[in-house]
């Protein structure tokens, strides 16, 4: 069993927030000092597509929430996942 995809991020409104968009994954929260963490297990027989879901919906919910960027912590690594930049249409 693989150790769960957390993510942390500043407050528990937006923790909040996340957590609906990653409802359909079982997604616990825990408190840290002033942050929350976001633990997704990954008890399911293809770890790596469910990390890309996972990390596709938090994606989309940094686009939305208008926060910059989360830490997203795998495997004993931290990363850091900024909002996608929306490409401007060409004229």
């Amino acid at each position: 069993m693989h150790p769960p995809l957390r993510i942390t991020v500043p407050d528990e409104s937006l923790a909040d927030a996340l957590r609906r968009r990653l409802r359909s994954f079982g997604v616990e929260t825990r408190p840290v000092d002033g942050h929350v963490d976001l633990e997704v297990a990954l008890r399911d027989r293809n770890p790596e597509r469910r990390i890309n879901d996972v990390l596709r919906t938090v994606d989309r919910w940094l686009v939305s929430s208008g926060v910059a960027s989360v830490q997203v912590h795998l495997d004993g690594n931290t990363y850091t996942l900024h909002a996608p930049i929306e490409e401007e249409a060409s004229a």
